[in-house]
């Protein structure tokens, strides 16, 4: 048995989709999970729509119809047989969204968002499910929600796995289908409300169910060839690495790499689970493979320098109002207060009387964080910043980088050098 994950990047039109049976005949001797995220770009949209009614006080009627209009477009390239069947499905999903919005949402952001943006990874599964149910027999469909069962920490939440392990080895392992269709992303708590494992929790999905199951190997289907040294969007001389570690795939996703899921290697780093990055357009080409490599070996650490880059970054520097040691006290309280509004630490420095954090800078939720840090300390701010990790550097590596660049915070180890620079 095999999980396959198809992410949004690959699923951007109708004639993206009709590669999946190619892939799937591919692999005709194997039992397979497919993992479904949202359509390209759709999560953003049902986040603005979200946030459009929060922070405007506006139903964005106009965002709505659009959204509705893609799928229904998207269904109807690929499945002409069931046209008004699978139009009627899509046209149900958007009375169901509109009817919440209608009945006026919570105060509970976090709630909400889980609630409306998992809409995404519903249609789309659906939409797959249907596409490849036209013409064969082997296929079946499960709702990833009736699979893995979390706590209530919304837009974060944790996976009961002992729960969850039991659905899916009764659901998902024996069963006369060889396919199973289902959704990345979304999960369900013990009251049934609908929760997200955390934003691109595709990933996780896929090797939550991999493990579970004990599968001979997981693919993440990507628009690219495999893992790189360097983002092929941003970089002319990337290098494809043919293989990685569990650590080093951790170290790289850790830093911001956008490889995996930080969070979907470790189950899998657990059971020897091989992954591979494989891609969705030229699928006999062998990819990436991330496995058990022994310390020993020489292919432990990648042999060239992995460029990582974080746009959009900030510079929070705290100190106390009476410019007193920055205690342990202190500490607690801002990282308290980072973990209340879920903002995530890409860089950290310490000095006597100050402490710097660097952050992606999200719109809604740094302000809060900044107005509530000013309550017991003095903050200042640097945004508009680029974060660099380099791995495995060396000084022409560093060179190529930083020349020329003004460097605001810089911190060396002993394999990893990171420069967050104007």
């Amino acid at each position: 048995m095999k999980v396959f994950k198809f992410g949004g990047g690959v699923l951007k039109t109708g004639k993206d989709v009709y590669r999946i049976p190619e892939i799937l005949d591919f692999y005709k001797n194997d039992k397979l999970i497919i993992v479904v995220s949202a359509f390209n770009k759709v999560t953003n949209k049902f986040e603005r729509l979200l946030n459009d009614w929060f922070y405007k006080n506006e139903f964005n009627k106009d965002l709505f119809v659009s959204l509705k209009e893609y799928h229904i477009l998207f269904a109807t390239e690929i499945i002409p047989g069931e046209l008004r069947n699978i139009t009627d499905k899509i046209n149900e999903i958007f009375s169901e969204i509109k009817c919440i919005f209608s009945k006026k949402l919570s105060d509970n952001y976090h709630y909400e968002y889980d609630r409306i943006v998992s809409y995404g990874e519903i249609l789309s599964s659906m939409i797959i499910f249907e596409f490849l149910n036209q013409n064969r027999t082997d296929c079946k469909f499960e709702d990833v929600r009736n699979l893995i069962i979390t706590n209530s920490d919304f837009r974060e939440a944790k996976v009961n796995w002992e729960e969850t392990e039991k659905n899916i080895t009764e659901k998902c392992k024996n069963t006369n289908f060889r396919i199973c269709v289902t959704q990345g992303f979304i999960a369900s708590d013990k009251n049934g409300n609908t929760t997200t494992l955390g934003r691109e929790g595709s990933d996780f999905t896929a090797s939550v169910l991999a493990y579970s199951l004990d599968v001979e190997e997981v693919i993440f289907w990507k628009e690219v060839e495999g893992v790189y040294n360097a983002d092929p969007t941003k970089a002319d001389d990337f290098v494809l690495l043919p293989k990685l570690s569990y650590r080093e795939s951790l170290e790289q996703a850790f830093y911001g790499a956008k490889i995996l899921h930080p969070k979907a290697v470790k189950p899998l780093q657990n059971k020897k689970i091989p992954i591979r990055v494989r891609s969705f357009y030229e699928f006999n080409s062998e990819g990436t493979v991330i496995k058990d490599i022994s310390e020993l070996s020489r292919d432990f650490y990648p042999q060239n320098p992995i460029f990582i880059t974080e746009e959009n970054q900030i510079l929070i520097s705290v100190s106390t109002l009476d410019f007193s040691f920055i205690s342990e006290y202190n500490l607690g309280k801002i990282f308290g207060l980072l973990s209340k509004h879920r903002i995530k630490v890409n860089l950290m420095q310490a000095s006597a009387i100050s402490f710097s954090v660097c952050v992606t800078n999200d719109i809604f939720k740094i302000p809060e964080l900044i107005k509530e840090l000013k309550r017991n300390f003095k903050v200042l701010y640097n945004d508009n910043l680029q974060l660099i990790t380099i791995r495995h550097y060396t000084d022409d590596a560093v060179d190529k980088m930083i020349s020329g660049k003004e460097v605001i915070l810089r911190q060396i180890s002993r394999r990893t050098a990171r420069y967050l620079i104007k």
